[in-house]
């Protein structure tokens, strides 16, 4: 069972050494971002699945990312690397360039030669252990505590992500054009006996 099947929305018994199941709703990811030389804490949780679709969509917790701003969360859409989406980004500001630079930081190359083109038969990623992604903020969740947040926090970039199914470890790199290249975004998946919310399968 891969973390792209499908999922029961009935209590479960948390994965182990194959974390199968670490793309569902409710799903939890924590680690860190690493920017500036200053590291800061991360958390990721997905909230609603559409797995045929290949999309996903969650909240993205940084803590003191600004200084005016104790904890942003952003909403994020996710992309998973498919024939729908494939390594190419096409928007975003980024070029071919951009994307191959990343990709190639992320590995790709060394599991996947022929990734960057038009031939790659996309249908190998259905059983590869590592889930290649991008992930884009689409807007500051509102904090009636903080009404300013916006004025700090800018979400205009997106993440270059890696997800290894076998592990749950999930690398990635944040890409903005004005900002600092290759911010590391690393994660873990965090087991759990529940899953909440809903998928479309």
């Amino acid at each position: 069972m891969s973390c792209l099947s499908e999922l029961n929305l009935g209590p479960v018994t948390p994965p182990s050494a194959s974390f199968s199941s670490c793309l569902h709703p409710g799903a939890r990811f924590v680690g860190s971002q690493l920017s500036k030389g200053k590291k800061y804490n991360v958390e990721a949780v997905i909230q609603t699945t559409n797995l045929p679709e290949k999309t996903f969509y969650g909240l993205l917790t940084i803590e003191h990312l600004a200084e005016e701003v104790p904890n942003s969360t952003t909403f994020f859409e996710a992309e998973i690397i498919s024939r729908k989406f494939p390594f190419t980004t096409g928007k975003w500001d980024a070029t071919v360039e951009i994307d191959r630079s990343h990709w190639n930081e992320l590995n790709v190359p060394s599991k996947f030669p022929n990734y960057y083109k038009d031939s790659f038969d996309y249908s190998a990623l259905e059983t590869a252990d590592h889930v290649f992604m991008r992930w884009k903020e689409k807007f500051l969740v509102p904090d009636t505590t903080n009404s300013s947040a916006s004025e700090h926090i800018s979400f205009s970039g997106f993440y270059y992500i890696c997800l290894r199914k076998t592990t749950g470890v999930l690398t990635g790199y944040y890409y903005q054009g004005t900002s600092e290249r290759f911010q590391l975004l690393e994660l873990n998946y965090v087991p759990q006996t529940t899953f909440s919310s809903f998928q479309i399968i």
